[in-house]
């Protein structure tokens, strides 16, 4: 009897033991490593204000798509502090999010710019902090490489303008200089009580093969009313469908419009126009829209 005590005291002594370093290597596993993101820019930007010069890239990445040694670890908007369970070194993939027509629903990894990869030694319970950087996408096997169009008349940098007036419309673009994102000159639309409606088009047609895959129209605007944008699509006759209606903003800002909603109405022999539209609201004396920055960027 007094040996079946000892040996029930020894294997009683031995499980709370196994238990007590089971639980504590359970407590190791769930402390998480982090990884700090604070914003996602494009490679050679520096941080200024406008008007930026005309080697600035604009961006507008909210999101960072992450996997680590292959792994999906989720999408996280930024700012953002990940935590992942594991320590030592991995490595990352981080690929650039935005917001589609700058809609929180419609978060994707934008299909044109590179993802950006890091080698990361983890600490339990610490932050390693990673500053990622993107660029175009330049690899002319990658199928997703874009092509562009506007980019050098859409920052309004050179004589003349990508735009035209409608028949309809009370005024057209003009090219000026107080009002600057980037570069010495951004494009304005200005409405008053006598020229009270605006409706422009660029005055290049786009062709339906442009359409065939991603398309994205990306943008500066700066307003004090709200404005519209959507695509004049061409056949027998030419109807406007409207994408968006962009709200007033005092600040610039960044959008990537997706055009392949409309472009999806149109055939395999449509053209295409892009237009900006809008009233005068009557609350200011001047209404006035800014625009830079305005590319067409589409893959094969």
């Amino acid at each position: 009897m007094h040996l079946f005590h000892k040996i029930t005291t020894l294997i009683t002594t031995y499980t709370i033991i196994f238990l007590m370093y089971s639980c504590s290597d359970n407590i190791a596993a769930e402390i998480p490593s982090y990884i700090e993101i604070d914003y996602f820019d494009y490679e050679g930007n520096s941080n200024q204000t406008p008007p930026y010069p005309n080697s600035h890239e604009s961006v507008k990445i909210t999101d960072a798509w992450v996997t680590m040694d292959g792994q999906i670890i989720g999408n996280y908007e930024i700012p953002c502090k990940i935590p992942i369970l594991s320590n030592g070194e991995h490595s990352f993939n981080i690929s650039p999010g935005i917001k589609a027509n700058g809609i929180a629903g419609t978060r994707i990894q934008y299909p044109f710019y590179e993802k950006y990869q890091t080698d990361v030694v983890l600490d339990i319970n610490e932050s390693v902090y990673i500053s990622p950087k993107t660029t175009y996408k330049t690899d002319p096997n990658d199928p997703t490489t874009p092509r562009f169009k506007f980019k050098e008349t859409g920052t309004f940098e050179e004589p003349g303008t990508m735009f035209e007036a409608s028949t309809t419309s009370d005024t057209n673009v003009v090219i000026q200089n107080e009002i600057v994102f980037q570069g010495e000159y951004s494009a304005a639309i200005y409405l008053d009580s006598i020229n009270t409606y605006f409706d422009v088009q660029t005055s290049t047609e786009l062709d339906s093969l442009i359409f065939n895959t991603h398309t994205f129209l990306e943008l500066d605007f700066k307003s004090n009313i709200n404005f519209n944008v959507g695509l004049v699509i061409i056949n027998d006759i030419a109807e406007k469908q409207e994408l968006i209606q962009l709200y007033a903003t005092d600040e610039w800002k960044k959008i990537y419009l997706d055009l392949k909603p409309l472009t999806n109405m149109g055939n395999s022999t449509s053209k295409f126009k892009i237009y900006f539209e809008g009233f005068h609201n009557g609350k200011e004396i001047e209404s006035n829209v800014y625009l830079d920055n305005l590319k067409l960027v589409f893959s094969k």
